[in-house]
């Protein structure tokens, strides 16, 4: 990346230019100094709610219109509001960066806040608010900081409340508005492939005349934490959900650094200590991470984990004594986390948003677009001593904060939630008063080269020097479509054991090398494939590639990881229904497919995986996915001779591949009942979750094309569902269309989520736009508009190197020819408005159709039958009252 350049337009604006000609896009965005932290009390979700509202028409945009312009230009825009900035993002190809600039300035500068729209787009966020009310992850977050802050605003959700976004006025959106979105209080970066004279003279000429002006922030404090504190709420959910908070520094603090080398050598990496601690060798947690959330004002410092509820508090218990271990990190485990910090900075580099992103917030959250390299060098400069001594300032009991998110049969009423809070804190002082333990010990330029390897096996390599990064993806044709009742799951099951140790490492060695690399290497399992993904810093290619030669070639396939693996996918699919979106899907799937293996869950079946030993699962793997059919995919800063010379070395000697395709049934979609395409879930959820979806197309089918036009036009952020559904009506606050091609005829779904009282009236909403597209057709301006959005989305998308080394694996390993990738716009452009129409035609006929509703269980037919014979017994009572009995005389 080239140097950025910072200056200052006369009305204060700070504007921020990055060039960085890795793919000729270009990432602009506008960091507006104001979030949640900034709004009064009886303010609560303005900040957020004036973000969704920029979008909604300007002085010279009606609505749809700003969404509309970006898409039509090819591009994406969008926004986000967090504690202590509101950010409006355009990631567009350089030849529309005057039209992307033009919008951005344009919603920032003339927004109108129309107060009819506003009345609509209220409805959407209080959806929002609603499906945020679902998700047990939000929940236990939003918990956390509510009890770790008492006075300062970061205690708030950043969304707000349903009741004080109920009482937002147009009037005080406008007044919040015109005080925040000035000049003074704006940085603009750009980032990517840019003409940086070019854009100096368009961002003056499209920023000038943006009010001069910067606000006053309120003063916001928090005063000094001296007990523990802790809250439990409860929740329809199969896991515990915790997190552990710490007050922590502001990103300014040289402690931040600190925090952040502690917060991987304790849970980040498959090697951190919680990570092979007290989920693998301990099993009391299903999943563990920490970070830091470092913001303007001292944030927190968090540790959040997934576990079984009856392991609860020993798993608060055994976090705490880990954060009293670290008085034993070693310089092997700082150097670690300091090789992943800096890996982490160069992967942003990959991508002109990354860029972006990274200066923006480095520049709106400390003040300085350069802090970045401030905070590197404070990371570079972290010793063990050092490590030890910020742990001992920040992570004291004093100082914490427990909140969980558990079973509601864990915990019913307030005073067992009570009892549960003091607990966790007990267990949590317990854990942080142990002596620490002794440490463990510690174990042409750009062209494709494609080579076929005697035995079969397929080799693509992408020079691409640009960044010091190297993608590789190792994929055979399979997945879901090798499976039947019996053993759905085994791929997923494989794909994560394949990666616990292979040729003379274990399963710590293995991930140890991995994270001491800064790199990343997983297995993979999808409806159609298996593979492997990894992914280096350069200079490491050749250790990564042996890494990945390894665990194809000789995987240790130990029954004890095994167990461990399948421990932890039961876990994972235990909690599955936490998701009603997941099992939303998941239920059309099963009712879409009724003997073809794509009714299967990827991640499988609990009943198939608790039956599957190491050695059916080690034969599966002998049986489908030798060498010979494997396709490898190499992307990044490397020498094709080189990379080839290797891959014969490590690759050369194995066995030609002696596999078939697997023999797999034809759907019939045709002939069903209708109450066989209709199918009802019910779970306690606040919003309903509806899927309504048709028989699809292949990959290697011409319609796949119109097919993703078509949903686009429907579904994309500027679609007729969007509009109908979202915008006018104001039904949903989530609504969205896709296509999903496979090697067998997939689906095309439909999916939004809403107020239970709203469902029947979106399907309704849903149901008339397909009628329309079926019967009219779509406009040729409706075409041109989409496929200008799909192929800037597709530009965007493979910026970064392993989603290149993905597309070339896939296209050649579904016989498409990896070169396919390449012409993916070409095969845009081609899609007419009557190819469209006639796909539309084809496909989307309700005689196909399915429906699949999730709802809460107070709308299934049960609670309605219940219902109604209350009703006739109120009514016969009321009818025919009881005679009273004669008084005696």
């Amino acid at each position: 990346m080239e140097m950025a350049h910072t200056y200052r337009l006369d009305n204060g604006l700070t504007v921020v230019i990055a060039p960085h000609r890795v793919a000729p896009v270009v990432a602009m965005q506008a960091w507006v100094g104001v979030g949640s932290a900034d709004e009064g009390p009886r303010e609560a979700g303005i900040a957020h709610a004036v973000e969704h509202m920029l979008f909604k028409g300007t002085a010279k945009r009606g609505v749809g219109e700003v969404t509309g312009a970006i898409e039509a230009a090819g591009g994406d825009i969008n926004a986000w509001t967090s504690f202590d900035q509101t950010v409006m993002h355009v990631v567009v190809a350089r030849r529309s960066f005057d039209v992307g600039l033009d919008v951005l300035a344009d919603t920032l500068i003339d927004a109108r806040l129309d107060a009819g729209e506003w009345e609509r787009e209220r409805a959407v966020i209080l959806e929002e608010i609603r499906q945020s009310a679902d998700d047990p992850v939000k929940n236990v977050a939003r918990a956390l900081f509510d009890t770790a802050f008492v006075a300062h605003p970061y205690r708030r959700p950043v969304i707000g409340s349903a009741e004080r976004v109920r009482a937002i006025t147009r009037r005080q959106l406008m007044e919040f508005y015109r005080s925040w979105y000035v000049a003074g209080n704006t940085t603009l970066v750009i980032a990517g492939d840019v003409d940086e004279d070019h854009a100096r003279a368009q961002i003056a000429r499209a920023f000038a005349r943006m009010p001069e002006g910067a606000p006053r922030r309120r003063p916001a404090s928090e005063p000094p934490q001296v007990a523990p504190r802790a809250r439990v709420l409860v929740q329809d959910v199969r896991e515990a959900y915790l997190g552990l908070g710490f007050h922590a520094p502001p990103l300014a603090s040289p402690d931040s650094a600190l925090l952040d080398v502690a917060a991987v050598v304790l849970g980040q990496g498959q090697s951190s200590r919680l990570e092979r601690t007290i989920q693998r060798d301990r099993q009391l947690v299903t999943g563990v991470w920490a970070y830091q959330q470092a913001m303007r004002d001292p944030g927190l410092f968090v540790i959040s984990a997934t576990a079984r509820a009856r392991d609860l508090r020993d798993a608060v218990r055994a976090i705490g004594e880990e954060l009293v271990a670290v008085e034993t990190i070693g310089s092997a485990e700082v150097d670690k986390a300091k090789a992943a910090i800096e890996a982490d900075q160069i992967y942003q580099l990959e991508t002109a948003q990354g860029v972006a992103r990274k200066l923006g917030w480095y520049h709106a959250t400390a003040g300085d677009v350069a802090f970045e390299r401030v905070h590197l060098e404070r990371v570079r400069a972290a010793t063990p001593a050092s490590v030890r001594a910020a742990v001992r300032r920040h992570l004291v009991i004093e100082r914490a904060s427990v909140a969980a998110t558990v079973p509601r049969a864990i915990a019913r009423g307030d005073r067992a939630r009570t009892a549960l809070a003091r607990s966790l804190v007990t267990h949590a002082r317990r854990g942080m008063k142990r002596v620490a333990k002794a440490p463990a010990a510690q174990k042409p330029k750009d062209a494709v080269v494609r080579e076929v390897l005697p035995n079969g096996m397929v080799v693509l390599i992408k020079p691409d020097p640009s960044v010091p990064v190297v993608a590789m993806r190792a994929v055979w044709p399979g997945g879901v479509r090798l499976e039947d009742a019996s053993t759905n799951g085994i791929t997923s099951l494989l794909a994560h054991w394949i990666t616990r140790g292979c040729g003379d490492r274990d399963a710590a060695a293995l991930t140890e090398t991995i994270d001491r690399m800064g790199g990343g290497l997983a297995g993979a399992a999808g409806r159609n494939s298996f593979g492997l993904r990894a992914e280096w810093l350069a200079r490491s290619w050749d250790q990564g590639l042996d890494l990945l030669a390894d665990c194809v070639i000789a995987p240790r396939f130990d029954g004890t990881e095994l167990a461990g693996e399948r421990r932890r996918l039961l876990d994972d699919l235990g909690a599955r229904d936490d998701s009603a979106s997941a099992a939303a899907f998941r239920l059309f799937s099963e009712a879409l497919y009724k003997s073809h293996p794509y009714r299967l869950d990827v991640a499988g079946s609990p009943d198939a995986i608790a039956t599957l030993d190491a050695d059916t699962v080690a034969q599966f793997y002998r049986d489908h996915f030798p060498v010979g059919a494997m396709t490898l995919a190499i992307v990044g800063d490397v020498d094709p001779d080189q990379v080839l010379a290797r891959v014969r070395a490590r690759f050369g000697a194995a066995p030609k591949a002696k596999t078939s395709a697997p023999k797999v049934a034809k759907e019939q979609f045709a002939d069903r009942k209708a109450t066989e395409r209709e199918v009802y879930r019910y779970l306690d959820r606040e919003q309903a979750h509806l899927v309504i979806g048709f028989p699809g197309t292949t990959v290697d089918s011409p319609d796949r094309f119109a097919l993703e036009v078509l949903a686009t036009i429907l579904g994309g952020p500027s679609g007729r569902l969007f509009a109908e559904v979202r915008d006018r009506q104001g039904l949903a606050y989530r609504v969205s269309a896709h296509s999903a091609p496979g090697l067998d005829p997939g689906y095309v779904a439909i999916y939004l989520s809403c107020s239970p009282d709203a469902i029947d009236r979106a399907q309704a909403a849903v149901t008339g736009e397909i009628d329309r597209v079926v019967a009219d057709g779509v406009t040729d301006d409706e075409v041109a508009r989409a496929v200008t959005y799909l192929v800037g989305a597709h530009e965007v998308a493979l910026q970064r190197r392993s989603a290149v080394a993905t597309a070339l694996a896939f296209h050649e390993a579904y016989g498409l020819g990896w070169s396919e990738w390449s012409r993916y716009p070409d095969h845009m452009h081609a899609v007419t408005a009557k190819d469209v129409a006639r796909v539309a035609k084809r496909y989307l006929s309700w005689d196909l159709a399915v429906t699949a509703t999730v709802r809460p269980p107070a709308l299934s037919p049960g609670a309605a039958k219940r219902a109604r014979l209350r009703q006739q017994i109120d009514r016969s009572r009321h009818e025919h009252p009881p005679r009273r009995p004669k008084e005696n005389s």
